[in-house]
């Protein structure tokens, strides 16, 4: 029964990771925080990060994102965590999450101290800007 679990996890693990290639590759994917409000994310550039990691162009990848291969191993620790493939103790996980939060956040603080222009706002090309100015 626990081994048919486990498959089933590992399975919808796959399709998520491939959907998620999917809208990389296929550029379809774009931040909903950036397009409705013209703020980027924390994890903005991370999609441009990916595809330049793909293509071989790591001083892009780490131009985009910093911490591209922190994400790429962390998601790739929980799955394996939620798989039971590695079996740690839950509060241990969750400090683990809660850590990969905190950089994130600290990222984007030093990236917008920094003025770095992958995550400046862009109110102006908004969706709620393009609203406001039709209406």
């Amino acid at each position: 029964m626990q081994d048919k679990k486990n498959t089933k996890k590992i399975i919808i693990a796959t399709a998520v990771i491939l959907a998620v290639a999917i809208l990389i590759l296929s550029d379809l994917y774009k931040c909903p925080l950036n397009y409705i409000l013209g703020i980027p994310c924390p994890m903005c550039g991370m999609t441009r990060a990916f595809i330049a990691a793909i293509t071989g162009d790591f001083s892009g990848s780490f131009h985009y994102h910093p911490l591209w291969i922190v994400i790429i191993v962390g998601a790739l620790f929980i799955v394996l965590c939620e798989t039971k493939v590695i079996r740690i103790p839950k509060v241990a996980f969750n400090i683990i999450c809660i850590i990969l939060g905190v950089l994130l956040v600290l990222c984007y603080i030093i990236r917008l101290i920094m003025h770095s222009e992958i995550v400046m706002p862009h109110f102006d090309t908004s969706l709620i800007n393009r609203i406001f100015h039709f209406v």
